[in-house]
This record gives structure tokens, C-alpha cells and sequence, in this order.
């Protein structure tokens, strides 16, 4: 697991922006999901998506919880910094060995209690009546490069016919691309601040509307995120831009905002100071060639007039 995974795996591993994940991107805002109906499951952690050298298949999801609502749950979180274009596939293999193990645990309790009916029951190591906890996975893109191009479906990913397509069952992906939406008002924690920093992170008069309507939130961004920002949005936050606030690590992403506008300002102003003394390079060049003065001269007059290297000339001539 790379540096940028750890720290979005960390990120979720708190319960709280767990469920609000869950909430803004599938349900809107509505708190359905609460944190404390959550708990781990390091179960269904295991494994999924690349082939291994012998053949099998493993996964790795990032972030799985037991919801214990008003029925039981699996939610999954998979965390995506770049467009997979096979992530149909993986997700349906993911939630395969998911159901898969839920069979496998329920199979050895029967055996160890005899309680299957002979026939069909005991041959299929289940009861003929007997339910799974439904597994939910939600994709999260945080790529900044643009929006999610990949494939949402099977379908997408299948040269099929559309008379043969009641034949051949679809899976759909839960796919958040926060390139799909203007507004994080549904967010309740600090993924609003991402989510609307990945989102206009190339759009930096909108980035700043948006940090003055909520200047309160953007001048105390808590450690947890500022170290999410940085990974999934390069953004850098500085030490100098800490807040003290009793007992929490907090930054001030307003004052950081402020110094990347200057740094943009400072690096746009030295381009076109190099860009016009090329330009009057090229223009000189241009009239002691026209004067018929040798290549030495113009060398050596626009070296002096522009207080460079000789050398440095020979690459206008």
C-alpha cells in the first residue's frame, strides 16, 4: 500500500466520515448511516482485484464496515485516485468472495451444529430459506485530472447486442465523481473541504468564492484533512499556517490558499519576464543581422545588453 493509499485508508478509518461518505454520496445528506451502527469487519477485508502468479485472484478493499441499522449490512469504500478501467470487474469479484465468505462461515456452523435437512439443504451447505447480509461498495474518485471516463456498468465494458442484453446480467457500479457535482453541502465533515478542493483545484477564482462563503470552516481544517488534501489534491498546507485550538491539530487553509495565489503570481510574473527577454533577444538578433554584422558581434552586443553568457546567445541564432 503506497503512501497516498495509507492516508485516504486512514482517513475513512474514523466512523464519523465513514458514514458521512456513505450518506452524501448515496443518500444525498439524509443521515441514514449513523457511526455508531458501525463496526469493523476485518473479515471482509481480505482481498480482491490483481492476479497473482498462480493464477487465483485476490482483492484489496479499502475501508469495510458491518452496518447494524434496521437490518444488517456490508458497506465498502473503495477510494480511486485514477480512472481503473476494469473496475467494473473488480468490484464484482470483490463482492463475490464477499457473499462467498458469508457462505463459508454459515456452511461451517451447520456443520458443527448437524442441522441441515439431508438432500438438498446438506448438498448446497445452506438453508433453503436462509438470507445474506447485502454487500454495498461504493466508489470514491478523487482523481483531479478530470472526470471519471471508465466504465459504470458491465455493460459498458461488453460488445453486446441490445436484443441479447436481457440475457446477460448487468452490474452497475456506485461510482461518487465529485467532477459531477457543483456543491458539498450534503458533506457534513472535512470530506466537504476535499471534495470542493479536488473539485476546483485548477479553478482558483472559484476555489476562492467558495473558501469566503465558508471561511470559518477553510480557517480551522483539522490535521486528518489538511494531510488528506495534500495527498489526494497536492495541495501543501504549511506548518506556519497552524491554528492553536484546545488540545486539536488545526490549519488555516485560507492563509495557505493566499500564499499558493501569490506563488502562482510570483511564478506567472518571472515566465513572462523570461518570455519578454526572449522576445527582445530574438527582435536584436533580428536587426544586427539586417545591419550585416557578424555572428560574433550580435553575440557579444546582446550578451552585454542583456547581462547573460555569450553561449547563452547561440541558442537564438
Amino acid at each position: 500500500m503506497g503512501k497516498k493509499d495509507e492516508y485516504q485508508f486512514d482517513y475513512l478509518d474514523d466512523n464519523s466520515r465513514f458514514a458521512d461518505q456513505i450518506n452524501g454520496a448515496l443518500f444525498h445528506g439524509r443521515q441514514i448511516v449513523k457511526p455508531e451502527e458501525l463496526e469493523p469487519d476485518e473479515s471482509q477485508m481480505a482481498t480482491t482485484g490483481a492476479e497473482t502468479g498462480t493464477g487465483s485472484m485476490k482483492t484489496v478493499v479499502d475501508k469495510v464496515r458491518i452496518w447494524k441499522g434496521k437490518k444488517l449490512y456490508i458497506l465498502v469504500v473503495e477510494n480511486q485516485n485514477y480512472v481503473d478501467y476494469q473496475m467494473v470487474l473488480r468490484n464484482m469479484l470483490s463482492e463475490s468472495i464477499g457473499y462467498r465468505k458469508q457462505w463459508k462461515r454459515r456452511k461451517r456452523a451447520h456443520e458443527e451444529k448437524r442441522d441441515l435437512k439431508a438432500g438438498d439443504e446438506y448438498l448446497s451447505g445452506m438453508k433453503k430459506d436462509e438470507k445474506f447480509a447485502p454487500i454495498i461498495t461504493l466508489v470514491v474518485y478523487f482523481g483531479t485530472a478530470g472526470a471519471w471516463d471508465g466504465a459504470k456498468c458491465l455493460y459498458d465494458l461488453l460488445d453486446i447486442e441490445d436484443e441479447l442484453k436481457e440475457y446477460v446480467s448487468n452490474y452497475r457500479l456506485n461510482l461518487y465523481d465529485c467532477h459531477e457535482h457543483d456543491t458539498f453541502e450534503e458533506y457534513k465533515t472535512g470530506l466537504r473541504q476535499v471534495f470542493e478542493i479536488v473539485r476546483y483545484v485548477k479553478d482558483k477564482e472559484k476555489l476562492q468564492e467558495i473558501m469566503e462563503e465558508n471561511r470559518e470552516a477553510y480557517s480551522r481544517i483539522d490535521s486528518e484533512t489538511r494531510d488528506m488534501l495534500e495527498v489526494v489534491a497536492h495541495v501543501r498546507i504549511p506548518e506556519r499556517c497552524h491554528v492553536a485550538e484546545e488540545g486539536e491539530e488545526r490549519y488555516n487553509m485560507c492563509n495557505a490558499f493566499e500564499d499558493m495565489r501569490q506563488e502562482g503570481y510570483e511564478e506567472g510574473v518571472e515566465k513572462g519576464i523570461e518570455k519578454g527577454i526572449e522576445k527582445g533577444i530574438r527582435i536584436l538578433i533580428q536587426a544586427y543581422q539586417e545591419l550585416g554584422m557578424s555572428q560574433d558581434i550580435i553575440m557579444e552586443k546582446c550578451a552585454e545588453k542583456f547581462e547573460i553568457e555569450k553561449e547563452q546567445i547561440v541558442h537564438y541564432l
